[in-house]
């Protein structure tokens, strides 16, 4: 008997979603039953799935693929499993190592090399749909932050209890404990001693555990206290997977939005004696070990001329952004020069041009691995229609409004009850409190689904843009992503040269999978250390090259062409154009004849680039 093992995720922790993990984990052990597989193990987590850092099961997961615990992992699509497709492509060469098998159980087949392209397509589109409509929720929300209609707080706070949406009273034995910290740290008490303290008195958070210095550090800087709440911090962003500090220009401030504990003067006052303790003191930093890995490219650059690792850099100007990778000594020790022998003179390289490098090598190199491109456009096509078509959030979503009209209908007959003094005033404040918070979830949950029923309306449109999507490139960009978890290296030499060393027991497991014909003396010739030579072009030089490029077309369609007209049809400036045509003179490219003595004359294309 065949042993599997299950791995089952949902994103959130709403109740609905709790709910629908326990479902999914139901179903799927059925379906392992029925299969006639012995059930070893099941992973359950509710956590998002663009990032696998906090998820404890999926590492659990990983963990246990190294052993021999079992042969089969389950899941219910890749979408469960994860939406990011760099993590993706990690999963299944981690699964092709330890030679397990993956069931798809919505698609009742199990994953097989010929799926290879297909599913990595499917991570890439997941990713790319999360990434939308995280934009779109962030800036939904931003929305509302701006416009100041609700602050939203989703978790218990010390202090408060909340009434109904965004309406909180004091709690009175909460708060005193809260004025009672305050007093301590104008005293000069660390956090660590009044985290102590309120613990010894019997001082509780709304979990009922410990209250740790850290927490009581965030309450009493927190303006909560004298009733202000600071919106729009912090964001999630979805290249880095982690949450990023905004700067506080951005930060929006709602006063009066809690009933205060203590007045903003008194606030004042002790963070001002909190400040004065911490003058003079250096705080040190510390690299962030969570940064290892987090890039596609992160540990496998390297210096050919110091043996040094290549680090991330990111440039931002306006809507332009530069990601450059640069060695670690030059950035600890700068340049190397007669004056400081400790650099490294090496060249950078820009993320974008390594990844079209490395697209257009592997293309060539390994093109029989994948040979059905159009076949393959086809069929994930009928399967994606299937999915978008599916109307089950259309079905979630009348579920939702008749439960919403339900419960308004029960605050009407709560109302009349009252009326006619069938019940207490103390008994319907309670009881309509509690309608009113399940009317605004409900209410939450229907914009919600309405948002992602909006992304399935225009559906011959979706499906023209994913085949264009398919058809200029996403296919290669897959085939880069998969055959980049098999690259050991990439070695940057100073001569402006990239080796490309495969990791050869990685890349020998896969050429055979995909053809078992294959003699071991090609495998060995195509897995031999890859020479291509970089060419150091970031934006600004692309774009140059763009508009040269544009600028020898025109006056080749028309030499009588006016100068001054160009920075209309290529839609740039006058300084930008007149930079371009100095270049292309410079290098003997375009000339200006003159008819005779006139002001006339013709531009004239001697090459081309």
């Amino acid at each position: 008997m065949k042993r599997a093992v299950i791995y089952n995720r949902c994103s959130t922790e709403e109740e609905t979603q709790m709910n629908a993990l326990a479902v999914q984990a139901a179903e799927s052990r059925e379906i392992v039953i029925n299969n006639g597989w012995q059930v070893i193990d099941q992973y359950i987590e509710s956590e998002s799935g663009t990032t696998i850092h906090k998820r404890s099961e999926y590492q659990r997961l990983l963990e246990d693929m190294e052993t021999d615990k079992f042969d089969i992992v389950v899941i219910k699509s890749i979408d469960r499993l994860m939406r990011s497709a760099r993590d993706w492509y990690i999963f299944i060469d981690r699964l092709t190592q330890n030679q397990k098998q993956l069931y798809i159980y919505i698609d009742h087949k199990f994953y097989t090399p010929e799926d290879s392209l297909l599913t990595g397509i499917k991570a890439i589109l997941a990713e790319d749909f999360s990434r939308e409509l995280s934009k779109k929720i962030k800036n939904a929300h931003k929305r509302r932050q701006e416009k100041k209609s609700g602050f939203n707080i989703t978790v218990p706070i010390f202090g408060w209890n909340k009434i109904s949406k965004d309406v909180y009273e004091i709690n009175e034995e909460e708060a005193e404990a809260y004025r009672l910290a305050f007093a301590l740290a104008k005293e000069g008490k660390g956090f660590y001693t009044i985290a102590n303290i309120m613990y010894q008195n019997g001082i509780r958070g709304k979990n009922g555990k410990r209250i740790s210095d850290v927490q009581w550090r965030k309450m009493l800087y927190s303006p909560k206290a004298h009733g202000t709440v600071v919106l729009h911090t912090s964001e999630y962003n979805f290249e880095t997977k982690k949450k990023i500090q905004l700067p506080e220009r951005e930060w929006i401030y709602i006063e009066n939005a809690l009933p205060p504990i203590i007045n903003l003067e008194y606030h004042q006052e002790v963070l001002s004696a909190i400040a004065a303790r911490k003058r003079g003191r250096v705080w040190g930093t510390t690299g962030n070990k969570k940064d290892v890995g987090l890039y596609d490219f992160s540990g496998k650059i390297y210096c050919a001329e110091c043996g040094a690792v290549y680090y991330r850099t990111a440039f931002v100007s306006g809507d332009s952004r530069l990601v450059e990778w640069k060695c670690a000594t030059a950035l600890k020790h700068g340049r190397k020069t007669e004056k400081n022998p400790y650099g490294c003179s090496n060249c950078n390289v820009i993320e974008d041009t390594v990844w079209e490098i490395l697209e257009n090598t592997c293309k060539k190199q390994y093109k029989e691995l994948f040979g059905y491109e159009e076949d393959m456009v086809e069929e994930f096509l009928v399967l994606l229609g299937e999915v978008i078509k599916d109307n089950s959030m259309e079905h979630e979503l009348v579920k939702y409004e008749k439960e919403l009209e339900k419960l308004k209908k029960n605050k009407r007959v709560l109302f009349s009850k009252l009326m006619d003094e069938v019940i207490e005033d103390s008994d319907f404040k309670a009881a309509n409190r509690e309608l009113s918070e399940r009317i605004h979830e409900i209410q939450d949950k229907i914009s919600n689904e309405k948002v992602q029923i909006g992304q399935n309306i225009d559906y011959e449109t979706r499906m023209m843009k994913i085949r264009e999507a398919l058809q200029s490139g996403l296919i290669d960009k897959a085939k880069t992503k998969e055959l980049m978890t098999r690259i050991e290296k990439i070695i940057v030499h100073p001569d402006n040269t990239l080796e490309l060393i495969f990791d050869k027991f990685k890349m020998c497991s896969l050429l055979h999978m995909y053809h078992s014909d294959l003699s071991d003396n090609k495998i060995n010739h195509q897995i031999s250390p890859i020479l291509v030579k970089y060419t150091h072009r970031n934006n600004s030089t692309k774009k140059r090259e763009y508009i040269n490029e544009k600028i020898l077309e025109l006056f080749q369609e028309n030499s009588e062409l006016m100068l001054k007209e160009i920075p209309d049809l290529l839609g740039t400036s006058v300084s930008y154009i007149n930079t371009s045509v100095k270049q292309l003179k410079a290098k003997g490219m375009l000339r200006y004849v003159r008819n005779g003595n006139t002001h006339t004359g013709k531009w004239i294309v001697n090459k081309r680039k």
